[in-house]
């Protein structure tokens, strides 16, 4: 059975941290920030063949899980126009993550 992908509304630290993680667990990954997918293309080379960006609406509906790791400051001007994307879902917030959090995800 084929993993789902993983999405991620911010490429900093964090988010980049843990799609590092899921790609290492087999996930696909959809990887955006707020300047745009072309400024990802460094990171998306280094992340494989099972990474692309996108903008983070388009990531958000490419994605089953949707990781949001961006300042909570920008929190909600950034995730507005997500809002149609996922009916029935909650957004979650990402401060830190530890890798030893995330093993279940095998």
């Amino acid at each position: 059975m084929a993993k789902p992908t993983v999405g991620f509304i911010g490429a900093g630290h964090i988010g980049s941290q843990v799609a590092r993680l899921a790609i290492s667990c087999g996930y696909p990954v959809v990887i955006s920030n707020s300047r745009g997918p072309e400024t990802l293309a460094a990171l998306v080379g280094e992340l494989g063949p099972r990474a692309r960006a996108a903008t983070a609406v388009d990531a958000a509906k490419a994605s089953e899980i949707v990781v949001v790791s961006i300042p909570l400051k920008n929190y909600g001007s950034s995730t507005r126009s997500m809002k149609p994307c996922r009916i029935g879902t909650s957004p979650r917030t990402c401060s830190s993550v530890r890798r030893s959090g995330l093993r279940s995800w095998k």
